[in-house]
Order: structure tokens, then C-alpha cells, then sequence
């Protein structure tokens, strides 16, 4: 998309939203962003990409989701400069600060493995912040109700109830499309429903798709350091365990074992929450459901198939028990 668009274009663009500012030159970082520089710095700008069914509308909940997260100056996450909307044939943009560094895909055969496991354990530090940021409502994100450190009030049963209708929705359309029988759908559902318990706490602040080309990175001296988090546009709010599964599918490569096992171990050790750990019985439900809407059903059929013939299915998650930190 960004090379459909003329400099001119740019330069209006950019003069929206930071009035004065003189563009000298704009390259492509990818489909939908431009590193922009100008004068006196250098920025991101990032085009609409689309609307997803329970994130919204990319670029609004990318701005929405930076600025929940605006006072935590210690993250490694950009900044919302200004944000435009559509005028005549110029498209919507955001404007974002540019964190400079590479994309971990494009870097991790350069990236010794105790430096993947350290990196590991950054994200998990950036995403546990991240996950203390509570709402009052699962979903997209609201402008009038912004994620914040103050502590919400849940809604009974309400994480469970939006879980199963994340999943109804995903075997639906996989029963219309013909990738999963009606029967099949109604055995997973029903499974699924004897596998969750709720968890008796507000929805928070997820990133929403973890990936390797949203993790920046520079090296410094001779250690590689995580120094930007991007990619806000699936930002919603949920549960953590959204974003655990998420990476452990998109960090599924064996390159990346070692960055899991890091997060992984930082994660769980900074809460005594069972179902916010990244434990398997905590993310089954998740990955099922995350595994049926990228139309992986196969699998997701597979994995709930032979967990139901070989045990009982899991308690997936239990309400608060105060300084209770151990393994199921």
C-alpha cells in the first residue's frame, strides 16, 4: 500500500498531522508504514490496513492502545505523535516514533541462543506490564474507556462468555466453509464448555498478536536487546493467555525455543495468578480457539481429540488463591 502513494501525498499527509514539518524522505518499512524523515527526526507512518472482527479497525486501535499505554516511558514502545484522518484521496494515518533497530526475524540466526532466552525474558517484563493495565468490558478497546492501573470491578462470568463466543463464531464459519462437521462442532463446543471455569477477573490490556517481526532489536556491545514492541492494530481487551498463545504459535519455529523458554520462566514468576501463568491447562482453551480462527482446524480438532482420550479434560482456570505460585 505505502507504494501507492506519491510524495506529495506523504507531505499532506504529514503536514496534518505535524503541521510544519518538512519531509526529506520516505521509505517503505513494510506494507503499511513509512520510516519518514524529516528535518529535525525521524518517525513512523503508519496506513490502514483493514478491520478485524474483534480487534476493529487497525490503525484506531493501534492509536488507542499506545496511548492507554502513554505514561510508561520505560517500555520499549513508540509514541503517538498525531493521527489524521481520510481527506479526499489521501488515506487515514498515524504517526509513531521511530524505535531504530530490526525486526527479530530478520536478525535471529545472528542471535546466540542465551541472548534469545534473555530477550525472552524482556518481553515478558514489557507484556506483564502490559497485562496490568485493566478494563471493563472484553473486546475492542473504547476511546471513552481507555485501559488503565486501576483496578476494574469484573462481571460475573463474563471472560468465559466471551471466550465462547470467540469460539462459536470461529466453528461456525469453519462448519459453513466445510472444514469441520456439524457434529464435530457441537462436540468441540461442548467440550470446551466442560473445560472452563472463570477466572473472576476484569479484562486487561493484550497486544493481541505477538510476532517476530513486531519484537525490534539492536545489539549492544556483544548482547542483542529488545528495544521496541509494534504492531498495536490487533490490540484488544482479553485475557493474557491471548498473548501466550498467540506466541507460542508464532514463535513456534525452533529458532525461537529459547526466547519461549525465557519468557516463559519471567512470566511465571511474576505473578501467583494460576490462570495468568503460561501453563498448558491455563492456554488450551486459547490456543483451540486462536487455532480454529486461523482456520488451523485440523490441528485444533487433533489437540482437543486426543487430550479428551487420553485424560480428563483440564481446569483451565481458578479464582485467586493469595500467595499461591505453584505448578498444577
Amino acid at each position: 500500500m505505502v507504494t501507492d502513494l506519491s510524495l506529495p501525498q506523504i507531505e499532506r499527509i504529514v503536514t496534518r498531522i505535524l503541521p510544519g514539518t518538512r519531509v526529506r524522505d520516505a521509505a517503505p518499512l513494510g506494507a503499511r508504514s513509512l520510516l519518514i524523515t524529516a528535518t529535525d527526526r525521524q518517525f513512523v507512518l503508519r496506513l490502514p490496513v483493514g478491520v478485524d472482527q474483534w480487534a476493529g479497525e487497525a490503525l484506531q486501535t493501534e492509536a488507542l492502545a499506545l496511548r492507554s499505554l502513554q505514561a510508561e516511558i520505560d517500555l520499549p514502545l513508540p509514541s503517538v505523535l498525531g493521527m489524521t484522518p481520510a481527506v479526499a484521496d489521501d488515506p487515514p494515518a498515524l504517526a509513531l516514533s521511530y524505535l531504530a533497530g530490526t525486526p527479530l526475524s530478520e536478525i535471529i540466526t545472528a542471535v546466540e541462543e542465551d541472548a534469545r532466552f534473555a530477550i525472552g525474558e524482556a518481553l515478558a517484563t514489557v507484556m506483564t506490564r502490559i497485562h496490568s493495565y485493566q478494563a471493563p468490558q472484553y473486546g475492542q478497546i473504547h476511546p471513552d474507556n481507555l485501559p488503565t492501573l486501576t483496578p476494574q470491578s469484573p462481571a460475573p462470568g463474563a471472560d468465559v462468555a466471551y471466550l465462547r463466543q470467540r469460539a462459536a463464531t470461529a466453528i461456525d464459519a469453519a462448519v459453513a466453509q466445510g472444514r469441520m462437521t456439524p457434529d464435530q462442532s457441537d462436540w468441540l463446543q461442548r467440550r470446551l464448555g466442560e473445560w472452563l471455569t472463570t477466572t473472576a477477573r476484569p479484562a486487561c490490556l493484550v497486544h493481541g498478536d505477538l510476532h517476530p517481526r513486531r519484537l525490534i532489536v539492536r545489539r549492544r556491545e556483544r548482547d542483542w536487546r529488545l528495544v521496541g514492541v509494534v504492531g498495536w492494530g490487533f490490540a484488544q481487551t482479553w485475557r493474557p493467555a491471548w498473548d501466550h498463545a498467540t506466541l507460542h504459535l508464532n514463535f513456534a519455529d525452533p529458532e525461537y525455543f529459547g526466547l519461549r523458554v525465557g519468557y516463559g520462566a519471567a512470566y511465571n514468576e511474576t505473578t501467583d495468578r494460576r490462570y495468568d501463568q503460561v501453563r498448558e491447562f491455563a492456554l488450551l482453551p486459547y490456543r483451540l480457539t486462536l487455532l480454529i480462527e486461523r482456520e488451523c482446524v485440523d490441528l485444533a480438532l487433533n489437540i482437543a481429540t486426543g487430550l479428551d482420550t487420553v485424560q480428563a479434560p483440564p481446569i483451565v482456570a481458578t479464582p485467586d488463591t493469595p500467595g499461591e505460585n505453584s505448578d498444577e
